[in-house]
C-alpha cells in the first residue's frame, strides 16, 4: 500500500483490492441467491426474490393458481386468484434477470408453476375441497 502511494502506481492499487472486490461481488451474489426460494408450506406458500422483501399467501385465500398467458411480463411465474377476486402476480424466484439463460431466452419457470399448482391442489385434497 505504502509503495503503490509512494511511487503513484495505480496498478498496484488494483492488484490490492481488485481481490477484495472480487470477493464482495462473490459474497453478495450467493447472499442473494440463498434468499431467492419458493417455499410450499402445508398452510401457505413464501416466495422472494433477489430483491425485496419475501411474500407470503395462505393457501386459504387462493383460489386457483393460473399460468400466466402469453405476452406476460417476462418474469411472470404465475398468478394467483383470490377469493375475492383480487389477482397476486408471483415473480420469477430462482434465476437472475442477468442470467445468461434469461438474456438469450425466455425464463423457465415451469418447475415453479407446477410447485404452486400442486402445492395448492395437495391443500385441497387434505381440506376435501374440489
Amino acid at each position: 500500500m505504502i509503495l503503490a502511494i509512494a511511487m503513484r502506481e495505480s496498478m498496484f492499487l488494483i492488484f490490492l483490492f481488485a481481490p477484495v472486490l472480487l470477493f464482495a461481488g462473490g459474497w453478495l451474489n450467493l447472499w442473494m441467491g440463498r434468499r431467492a426460494r419458493l417455499e410450499i408450506q402445508p398452510d401457505r406458500f413464501i416466495w422472494c426474490g433477489f430483491l425485496g422483501a419475501a411474500k407470503s399467501l395462505p393457501w386459504q385465500a387462493v383460489r386457483q393458481i393460473h399460468v400466466p398467458p402469453p405476452g406476460s411480463r417476462r418474469r411472470l411465474a404465475a398468478l394467483a386468484q383470490l377469493h375475492d377476486g383480487a389477482v397476486v402476480e408471483i415473480d420469477a424466484l430462482w434465476e437472475s434477470p442477468t442470467s445468461p439463460g434469461n438474456l438469450l431466452a425466455e425464463p423457465h419457470l415451469g418447475t415453479a408453476q407446477r410447485a404452486l399448482i400442486e402445492g395448492h391442489q395437495a391443500y385441497l385434497a387434505r381440506h376435501g375441497i374440489h
